[in-house]
């Protein structure tokens, strides 16, 4: 019994956040969630059960034997971390309202990076541009604007469509598993002939050229 104990302890961790005390507990090697009570009372959230409602089903369960201040084993919600930047957002601690404006901040520049204006900013919800951006981020993803960006989009849905035997353009949410991956494949091209015209100023028909055959070579 003393060995489960210390077992058990070996897998849990604490941290300060601002004089308080949060557990964590090592769900899966190296994937550390938190006791959902502890962030609670740190972010100044009192209604538990309340907070815990608004988070993804997936984000919370129950670690048994978690040994609390007294010594006694108890069972407690454990949240991973997305769910507790989820709990962040609820929160009104002015440390918690200036990570928010952190985070907004960092939102806005990645709608700058991706060249919308700040009318635009709806557009951030967008799958294709939260691509975009994590790509920027990532270091994975050619310098072109965001309207070419949406123009290689619309040849990639174009391209696979046809090869599939669709009269009509597809959007991407209708796509089978199978055109998915071919539209990815032709998107990356074309993106990568885009940037390659604009890194090297070579003449639009050249480039139209181009997406005439990734069109041809889809029939």
């Amino acid at each position: 019994m003393e060995k489960d104990k210390a077992a058990m302890m070996a897998n849990i961790k604490q941290e300060n956040w601002n004089g308080h005390s949060i557990r964590f507990v090592e769900k899966e090697p190296g994937d550390w969630w938190a006791v959902a009570i502890d962030v609670c009372a740190a972010l100044g959230l009192k209604q538990v059960s309340r907070a815990l409602k608004g988070l993804s089903k997936d984000g919370v369960t129950v670690s048994k034997g978690i040994v609390d201040g007294l010594g006694r084993e108890q069972d407690y919600n454990i949240i991973n971390e997305l769910s507790i930047y989820r709990l962040v957002f609820k929160s009104r601690k002015e440390e918690a309202e200036e990570f928010q404006d952190w985070v907004f901040a960092l939102l806005k520049t990645l709608r700058q990076k991706a060249e919308l204006e700040s009318h635009e900013a709806l557009l951030m919800t967008s799958k294709e541009v939260q691509k975009r951006c994590m790509d920027f981020l990532n270091g994975n993803i050619p310098e072109i604007s965001t309207k070419d960006y949406i123009k290689a989009n619309t040849i990639a849905n174009k391209a696979v469509s046809t090869a599939f035997g669709h009269p009509k353009m597809m959007k991407k949410a209708e796509m089978t598993t199978d055109m998915l991956v071919r539209r990815d494949e032709i998107l990356t091209q074309t993106v990568e002939v885009m940037a390659f015209r604009q890194k090297y100023g070579v003449p639009d028909s050249v480039s139209k050229a181009v997406y005439a055959q990734l069109m041809q070579d889809e029939r």
